[in-house]
């Protein structure tokens, strides 16, 4: 075979090995040691997966941008892509707004922007040269089980299981600053797995959850059980969180992909007892947990008024009311990327809350804050033409989970802030959406 017939046949390799690779690490906080400090501009640069989005990215471009020609042709997603890098532009634009004096950083505006734009090129590279969603649906799969294992042990020892190497923070349920549950004076410690916290954790749960239930409504046997089987673990870890945002994101997700699976023939095509058979178990699972946890449900319902949650609520509040106040100041241009912890803590001088700076728990007003009206818009323009993409294109089981997925965490976003400023998040959000858009093989493999 000739050289040339060689390279065209493997050039897509390093890409597609590149782009599993980052969604491999999304639940992976690991950060290099000697990584640069939070809140610099090189902070980004100090994860794992920074550089695994690099790489892909990297690897594009010196193949010669493949599958850019497709995508300029395809109106709907050039209409994306379009509205992603304008607001990547616009993000790095905001450094020249963004320093205001002593609680603003001009550099942290700018690794701010330097971090959203590589995932943007990221996604990019994604809609361009997507893997079969087959293997992205596996790799996430892989992820919920081993995911869900660690937080098993965690929940089970109640502490860490000292994996410093891997990332892992110090748990202990005693110290403050840890995240538990609360209740008849008993500390639970929420699983964090690799991540900084369990909300987070939560987050990469549901999307290998909706991924399992390619398996789960799979024809074949094998599948049926192994998706299955993978689909009650993961649910069983997703609980142990307690997080009620991902439970209710993983909820509405579900609600979204229903009409899409019963729509044509993708429906008849579904083995009716086994998925009967599945969903009685789900119920019974739910059931166990509400039997086994229920005092740590009324807690986190706000029943009995726990000081953890009504602290909890409380908070949000405050930066909630800061961020409509920096939406007043700044409509148009907002505070600059990645400036609302600094403004926040300019807030908070004036008060007297012992708080500091820090996001508020709601994408879409983060975004107005930081960006302004310009960059919400272009955000929520990126989403339309994202959904509107991949909703044209067939019906299928791999593109239904994947989309679900991007479904959750934007309502994630409503009640969190992860999937709009940690990196881990931004590629799996528009990575999730890109790769559901995509015109190639959709089959598993």
């Amino acid at each position: 075979m000739p050289l040339y017939s060689y390279y065209t046949r493997y050039r897509l390799l390093p890409i597609h090995a590149g782009i599993l690779a980052v969604f491999a690490s999304i639940p992976v906080w690991y950060r290099f040691p000697g990584a640069p400090k939070a809140y610099t501009l090189h902070y980004s640069t100090g994860f794992l997966i920074f550089w695994a989005m690099l790489w892909t990215v990297g690897w594009w471009l010196l193949a010669g941008l493949p599958g850019f020609r497709v995508l300029r042709r395809d109106k709907v997603r050039r209409w994306w892509a379009l509205a992603l890098l304008l607001g990547a532009l616009w993000a790095f634009c905001s450094t020249i707004w963004g320093y205001t004096g002593t609680f603003s950083r001009s550099d942290v505006t700018a690794g701010a922007a330097l971090q959203w734009g590589v995932a943007v090129l990221f996604a990019l590279v994604i809609a361009c040269v997507a893997p079969s969603l087959g293997r992205i649906i596996t790799m996430l799969m892989a992820g919920l089980v081993w995911n869900s294992l660690l937080a098993f042990v965690q929940t089970g020892l109640q502490r860490d299981l000292g994996l410093r190497i891997l990332g892992e923070f110090a748990l202990n349920p005693a110290k403050s600053g840890i995240s538990i549950v609360q209740a008849e004076g008993v500390r639970w410690l929420r699983p964090y797995g690799l991540l900084p916290h369990p909300n987070i954790l939560a987050g990469f749960l549901i999307i290998g959850l909706l991924a399992a239930l390619v398996w789960v409504l799979d024809r074949r046997r094998t599948r049926w059980i192994i998706g299955s089987s993978v689909f009650l673990l993961g649910l069983w870890a997703l609980l142990l969180t307690f997080s009620r945002s991902a439970w209710l994101g993983f909820a509405v997700a579900g609600f979204f992909a229903l009409p899409l699976i019963l729509r044509g023939k993708l429906f008849r095509r579904l083995t009716k007892a086994r998925l009967v058979f599945t969903t009685g178990v789900v119920i019974v699972t739910l059931g166990l947990f509400a039997l086994l946890y229920y005092p740590f449900l009324l807690s986190r319902a706000g029943v009995g008024g726990e000081s953890v949650e009504l602290r909890s609520v409380a908070d949000r509040n405050v930066y909630a009311a800061f961020a409509v106040r920096m939406v007043s100041e700044r409509p148009i241009t907002g505070m600059g990327m990645g400036n609302f912890p600094w403004r926040a803590s300019y807030y908070l001088q004036f008060t007297a809350f012992d708080l500091r700076g820090e996001p508020v728990h709601q994408v879409l007003l983060l975004v107005w804050a930081e960006l302004g009206t310009v960059g919400l818009c272009l955000l929520t323009a990126a989403l339309i033409f994202g959904l509107e993409a991949a909703l044209r294109r067939d019906v299928n089981l791999n593109r239904i989970a994947l989309l679900a997925g991007v479904a959750a965490l934007i309502v994630v976003g409503l009640f969190d802030h992860y999937p709009w400023t940690l990196p881990q998040f931004q590629a799996a959000w528009w990575g999730l959406l890109a790769a559901a858009g995509t015109p190639g093989p959709t089959t598993p493999d």
